[in-house]
């Protein structure tokens, strides 16, 4: 059962996971894209998702996570190098996460999977869920600079350079709906080049950051016939979301600005691709250890890419409604605090389940442990009788010889 239950989780958090963050990675590709056939945007983000997955495995010694699960600060152990054992408790959180992404709701799903798988290991090593909080507390601290920082560069971007491309977006637009004819991206064949290099790019950036949510549920040095088993998975489940087209989700991408459209959509994967670059090199703790100052959390700490998408996006518009006046104050701020009252949300399921899932594990990892003393007990019980036996066995002297 232990066995079925690591199974179910991983499917369940690569669907989950892949389908929920769909939004921020491929979201503004399937949207700019809608007019093709799926499966051509299937096989491009499968092949992509294909080399970089065993880039990894192949990089850190079979490890497709990329070291983030093992990173300092962290270190989320596998049930398997413990002795401990996969129940009901762990599939929670990742299916948690599928009914909120069915809702439509964008929630951070490095903080919550992690999170409580964190919680739920250290129950049953015996251990208080304070470390499960403690991993929260840092992935948050450095979500929300992601956050602060897409809002910043989105904002100065598109207030700066990228409005003069959005305004002739519009006009394009208006004029097209005016006759009765909405767009349908007939744009020269470089900026479908274009697009589909940098959501690549995106492609790859976001699985590095997020790959640690899903193989958390699988050993950490994953063999050869592991690998093939699990991207075999991960890519009939990629094919099921393009065939959906990203589902209910999709309105936080497409309720935005322009983002139907390929050149807008080029921009966004572009800069969201950079952004995510920037924390996967570390740069941040890099520069305060060298300043010899507290670094704000550990190298290779995984972090919510939702927080940072949403913070890109809400940037975006503010520096759109700044030069173009194309929605009110009001709107834009309702926009805004939408998607972020729903991030928040997510994260506030992610500290219940990492506080109160652990209280129902302990029972079980206590049962186990008790079995396993038991079973040690009889086999040394045994052992003591067969040594008592061979012992009390006499040797018969041997009779004298003749002359």
């Amino acid at each position: 059962m232990s066995e079925l239950f690591m199974i179910l989780g991983f499917a369940l958090a690569a669907y989950a996971i892949v389908a929920n963050d769909s939004i921020q990675t491929l979201g503004t590709f399937l949207a700019s894209n809608s007019k093709r056939p799926w499966w051509s945007l299937w096989v491009w983000i499968s092949g992509i998702m294909v080399v970089t997955v065993t880039w990894g495995w192949i990089a850190n010694g079979g490890d497709p996570a990329f070291g983030r699960l093992s990173a300092a600060g962290k270190n989320i152990v596998h049930p398997g190098a413990y002795g401990g054992i996969f129940t009901w408790l762990f599939v929670i959180p990742p299916l948690c996460l599928v009914i909120l992404t069915r809702m439509g709701i964008p929630v951070s799903t490095s903080l919550l999977v992690l999170t409580a798988f964190k919680g739920l290991i250290a129950a049953q090593q015996g251990k208080s869920p304070k470390g499960a909080v403690d991993l929260f507390n840092s992935m948050m601290q450095k979500s929300l600079v992601g956050y602060a920082l897409a809002f910043v560069l989105g904002l100065i971007i598109f207030a700066a350079v990228l409005y003069i491309m959005e305004r002739k977006v519009l006009k394009e637009k208006d004029g097209r709906e005016k006759d009765g004819n909405y767009p349908h991206n007939e744009l020269h064949p470089v900026w479908s080049v274009f697009q589909w290099l940098s959501t690549g790019f995106l492609w790859s950036m976001w699985l590095v950051q997020d790959l640690a949510n899903i193989f958390v549920y699988l050993p950490r040095e994953l063999s050869l016939l592991g690998l093939i088993l699990s991207l075999g998975g991960m890519v009939l489940l990629q094919g099921y979301i393009f065939r959906e087209k990203g589902g209910k989700i999709q309105k936080v991408v497409t309720s935005k600005t322009n983002t139907l459209d390929v050149r807008s959509a080029t921009f966004i994967d572009l800069l969201y691709g950079l952004v995510l670059l920037f924390f996967k090199v570390d740069y941040i703790p890099k520069l305060f250890a060298m300043m010899d100052l507290a670094v704000p959390w550990p190298e290779k700490m995984p972090m919510s890419t939702t927080w940072v998408f949403l913070g890109l996006l809400a940037g975006r518009e503010v520096g759109i409604a700044l030069r173009l006046n194309v929605r009110s104050k009001g709107k834009v701020s309702n926009l805004i605090f939408r998607d972020a009252g729903k991030a928040f949300f997510g994260s506030a399921i992610a500290v219940v389940l990492a506080l109160f899932l652990p209280t129902f594990i302990e029972p079980v990892a206590a049962e186990r442990l008790e079995a396993e003393a038991a079973a040690a007990a009889a086999v040394s019980v045994e052992s003591v009788e067969s040594v008592e036996s061979v012992e009390s066995f006499e040797v018969l002297p041997e009779p004298p010889m003749g002359d």
